[in-house]
């Protein structure tokens, strides 16, 4: 598929645009992008580029005004979309207030059996889903996900929970970046054989799957490079242009 046929693109945060947690930003990369998407406002590029992560709200509107993002932005591992303009944050239509009520007797428990005790951390700042860090790293991802499957039983019935790259992440059953993709392809009135998408992790493989242009940057998962359509030799935010400039170039 030519980037001539793609009239948007999704990326993640981590391992793309940016190293991670804790990573420095590239701002030549960001500028690139944000001079793009400008281009596509006016009519002068065939595609515009906006993030799908599992970073909270409030990260992707700061990322979304270093890239001078237009379109909705997907966050929270497609548990919610935020609009730039006009501004607004929505939860995903499976996020119902059951949902949400479960989810605070999940957080209730994790921070007594696990954040008390020294063994694991809650990232600030999320609403609709849960992300633990190891504590001074007592416990490795996999036995924190299991230590984690363990103290909360039959609360978690109806969420989600697995051991990502970085982090332990716990979802709505039925919500992934794959979902949220669907779900702005819905609100935007376009085919996902518009889209084009980046990512690094296995988590990206539900969004991936479901667009005719996938790619990856170098520091991608071995998983990953083998299901995308092309993988860049530069990592990261390199990487993300690299790969746009490929697209705009065909």
């Amino acid at each position: 598929m030519s980037g001539a046929d793609l009239r948007v693109v999704v990326t993640d945060i981590d391992g793309c645009l940016t190293p991670g947690e804790g990573g420095a930003w590239d701002f030549d990369v960001l500028r690139f992008v944000a001079a793009l998407n400008r281009r596509a406002r006016a009519g002068d590029a065939p595609f515009a580029v906006t993030l799908c992560t599992g970073r909270q709200q409030p990260y992707v509107e700061a990322m979304m005004q270093a890239i001078d993002g237009h379109l909705p932005a997907i966050y929270e591992n497609g548990a919610g979309l935020y609009f730039p303009h006009p501004y607004r944050f929505v939860a995903h239509p499976a996020i119902t207030p059951t949902a949400l009520g479960q989810l605070a007797e999940i957080r209730r428990v994790l921070q007594t059996e696990m954040v008390e005790r020294g063994l694991a951390q809650l990232q600030p700042g999320k609403e609709l889903s849960l992300t633990l860090y190891p504590a001074r790293e007592p416990l490795s991802l996999a036995e924190l996900a299991e230590r984690a499957r363990a103290v909360l039983g039959g609360t978690l019935n109806g969420f989600v929970l697995y051991a990502s790259v970085s982090s332990v992440e716990i979802l709505a059953a039925g919500i992934n970046k794959g979902a949220g993709v669907e779900w702005l392809a819905r609100e935007l009135d376009l085919s996902l054989s518009s889209f084009g998408g980046i990512g690094d992790a296995p988590a990206d493989l539900t969004f991936l799957s479901k667009l005719r242009s996938s790619a990856a940057p170098a520091n991608a998962t071995a998983d990953v490079r083998a299901s995308v359509q092309y993988t860049s030799p530069y990592s990261d935010a390199r990487g993300v242009r690299d790969i746009l400039e490929k697209w705009l170039e065909s």
